[in-house]
């Protein structure tokens, strides 16, 4: 087979690391023809996990890709894996690794955004999202738009470090850059999540009957910088402010885009064709592509994510009238 390579510089300041499984496998394919067509300076490191030699060839086929296997000992969620995907790079001489989310899209060249700073880079949550993501975990009178007090009194426990939290607001784990100075950091993440996680892999990235780690690795994560000494500054993520470089997200609500394209992820569609005629054009051997990634199947995949937007507010207006009818006894 004979593909045609593009001369993309890779500066050794930066390395993108991102996680992938047979399930996420074309996603992540996906991801990494997004970096490649925005010529995005870095080297690219995957982590996979239970991959054959066939998958892995996949994405090696592009420019600075290099897979590395996952550790077979870990049954837990794949979104464990993160800090562990990001120390395949410890070794490649850079200064900054950046995580991405295996169903994200790069649009534009987000070169520019890798390297921000010493310390840990990540998108702060507003108090708003805050509210909503511990809405059942509050108490009744408490303020809401930080962290639950209770969960902080079990994570300064799990941590044994710091009494008092320095921490306001949490930040994704997801679509993060490190300096290479947190490796340390990254590794005490790892431990964390191996020691209050459970074993079992919950097949989705929550798990809500975990009080005070419903977000798993995030919440594992912002743990550690709320109450572990040896915290690193948070700078405020920069992967998603310029509209013309920036980090989509076709996830993480179900269903997922390769079942359906949801009705606010449709505006990604053309850009998925392109890459994926971009790939074809450069004689690249695509993986399997899901009906929702075929140029073809534009009308239905357009009418399918009406459908459901539609079958996903009547929904909730049904709840909404539910909950009405139950807060003031109408008949």
């Amino acid at each position: 087979m004979n593909t045609m390579k593009d001369n993309i510089h890779f500066h050794n300041r930066s390395t993108i690391v991102t996680i992938t499984d047979k399930t996420y496998l074309t996603v992540v394919y996906l991801l990494l023809l997004s970096i490649r067509f925005n010529k995005v300076q870095a080297k690219i490191n995957v982590l996979c996990v239970n991959l054959s030699a066939e998958d892995k060839a996949i994405l090696t086929q592009l420019d600075g890709v290099e897979c590395f296997d996952g550790d077979q000992n870990n049954t837990r969620s794949p979104a464990t894996r993160k800090a562990e995907a990001i120390l395949t790079a410890e070794g490649d001489g850079g200064e900054y690794v950046t995580l991405l989310d295996g169903d994200g899209l790069c649009i534009g060249d987000i070169s520019h955004y890798l390297c921000p700073g010493i310390g840990f880079s990540s998108r702060i949550k507003s108090e708003a999202e805050e509210s909503w993501n511990f809405r059942t975990r509050y108490e009744k009178r408490e303020h809401r738009g930080g962290v639950p007090q209770k969960i902080l009194d079990i994570w300064r426990v799990d941590v044994g470090e710091m009494r008092e939290s320095r921490m306001k607001n949490t930040v994704t784990s997801g679509n993060l850059t490190v300096h290479k100075s947190c490796f340390d950091f990254m590794r005490k993440w790892h431990d964390q999540m191996m020691k209050v996680l459970p074993l079992e892999d919950p097949g989705m990235p929550y798990h809500f009957d975990n009080f005070a780690y419903h977000q798993m690795d995030e919440s594992v994560l912002n743990s550690l910088l709320a109450f572990a000494e040896d915290a690193p500054d948070v700078i405020p993520g920069k992967l998603d402010v310029d509209a013309d470089a920036y980090v989509a997200h076709l996830g993480p609500a179900k269903p997922r885009p390769w079942v359906l394209l949801r009705y606010e992820k449709l505006k990604y569609f053309s850009t998925i064709c392109e890459l994926i005629d971009w790939a074809e054009n450069r004689g690249f051997k695509n993986p399997p592509l899901p009906w929702t990634f075929t140029k073809r199947n534009k009308p239905f995949v357009f009418a399918a994510a009406y459908v459901h937007w539609a079958y996903d507010r009547s929904k909730r207006v049904a709840q909404l009238v539910g909950l009405l009818k139950r807060t003031f006894r109408f008949t």
